[in-house]
């Protein structure tokens, strides 16, 4: 295992969540967990011969993004079938600590939150039991919550101080822990360089650096523009398979721009994820996600063309489409249901002929989107929210949470073709010598202008 470092920035003791110390008690050497800086290098021979866009994402664990290549943590589970309860190490990000459970089938992990903190869960693997009725209510009678919450809704993630313990289900349970010092939900973000966004502190954190977007794409986005990426953490289950990607994001409101529109086209099948985002502090009270519905007409709005200048490719008119606009508002600990494409009959998420998860138009709102004085808080305000990518095996939606939640009928018709599978870029020049079973067609990324078009503010 690696050498574990730490990095602690502190707003003081007191706004420092703590954990139980009797969790300590719960790890033994067969339930630790692997915590290790990304090595370097390549995971191919030929990728020592390829190009950078050809390497991308192949020659990298899967799961981490084509801006962030290197230098992530990776934190690889134990077996649990020969460890009931594991913990991770703890991390802060942001002010708000972070933690990451693995718990076997039907087994407990004991909660001490204080008064003055606040607890949040979300699930990555398995499902937990009667937590809060954001789920199922399973035969047994238990609300039984899933990796997804119902579509096209927003959920709060917050644990009710009277719960004593999380409970898996009978297949397990993996899940991020977090725990936020009440004060902070009256602080807003309003600098990139002062606390609490500069509160990041747990293993490896050294290499956690708030980098604004423009500096991995100079040439496609101004150094003006305030939207910044902290990356990132990605989990493996214990054979080394990725469960999912967690990065941190923030926007200024005052920017004219959002978090982007987007639909993830041509992602490569083995790249492809559920993407869900929680919003941590809110700039605006119209924060949330913004998605458009298949097979619906808005008659008072004008069709953008599908090439937007690019003196404007950031801004609002982005939405500007002749599809009805159906906006998530999500307040701090809340997060969206699944927007991608499902399977009516299954739950099952679609996909094109890449293998890429089907998603419609949908984008993060940052606020205000009017010029209007007093629209914007004076300072401007930043939000910052983390998205999770969870595997697609992970994001199966229970049929029950599409019967009865009506709009999810909404979200099942995203059919239209893709760019992606319309015209197929054509192989490189790389030799078949040098190819192995790890190279395939997905593993070359389109041009970088496509690259930007397509996931530029994906997260």
């Amino acid at each position: 295992m690696a050498i574990l470092r730490f990095a602690l920035v502190s707003l003081g003791a007191a706004a420092l969540p703590q954990f139980a110390t009797e969790d300590a008690a719960l790890r033994n050497a067969t339930c630790d967990m692997n915590i290790s800086l990304q090595q370097e290098g390549f995971l191919h021979e030929w990728c020592s011969g390829a190009t950078s866009k050809e390497r991308f994402p192949a020659c990298f664990p899967n799961g981490v993004p084509d801006w962030h290549r290197e230098n992530n943590v990776i934190v690889r589970l134990p077996d649990p079938s020969s460890c009931a309860v594991a913990v991770s190490e703890e991390w802060v990000v942001s002010g708000w600590s972070w933690k990451y459970v693995q718990l076997a089938p039907e087994e407990s992990f004991s909660l001490n939150v204080s008064d003055s903190e606040q607890a949040f869960l979300k699930l990555i693997r398995g499902t937990v039991l009667d937590v809060n009725q954001i789920g199922v209510q399973n035969a047994e009678g238990h609300w039984e919550t899933f990796v997804v919450t119902p579509p096209n809704t927003e959920r709060s993630l917050q644990l009710d101080h009277r719960l004593k313990s999380i409970k898996a289900g009978s297949e397990g349970a993996v899940f991020a822990l977090m725990v936020v010092p009440v004060e902070l939900f009256n602080v807003p973000i309003t600098a990139m360089d002062a606390a609490p966004t500069t509160t990041i502190s747990g293993p490896f954190s050294e290499h956690f650096k708030w980098t604004k977007f423009a500096n991995y794409f100079p040439e496609a986005f101004p150094d003006s523009l305030e939207f910044w990426n902290l990356a990132g953490i990605l989990l493996q289950d214990h054979h080394g398979d990725r469960l999912n990607y967690n990065q941190w994001w923030t926007q200024k409101q005052t920017d004219d721009t959002d978090g982007g529109y987007h639909n993830h086209a041509g992602t490569p099948r083995n790249g492809t994820f559920g993407e869900l985002h929680m919003v941590m502090y809110s700039a605006a009270p119209n924060t949330g996600m913004i998605v458009q519905l298949p097979r619906t007409v808005y008659t008072e709005t004008v069709h953008a063309p599908e090439e937007i200048p690019a003196d404007k490719k950031f801004f609002w008119n982005n939405r500007d489409n002749d599809y009805v606009q159906l906006t998530l508002p999500l307040p701090p600990g809340y997060v969206h249901g699944p927007l991608w494409s499902i399977n009516v009959t299954d739950g099952e998420p679609t996909r094109d002929c890449m293998g890429a998860v089907r998603y419609p138009w949908h984008g993060l709102v940052t606020g205000p989107i009017s010029a209007t004085p007093g629209s914007s808080s004076n300072p401007a305000r930043y939000t910052l929210w983390v998205v999770f990518e969870h595997a697609p095996e992970v994001i199966t939606v229970p049929t029950p949470m599409l019967q009865y939640v009506t709009n999810a009928y909404l979200q099942n018709v995203v059919d239209w073709p893709t760019k992606a599978c319309a015209a197929r870029e054509v192989e490189s020049d790389l030799g078949e010598d040098h190819k192995d079973s790890s190279y395939s067609a997905g593993t070359t990324f389109h041009a970088l202008v496509a690259l930007v078009a397509l996931l530029a503010f994906m997260k």
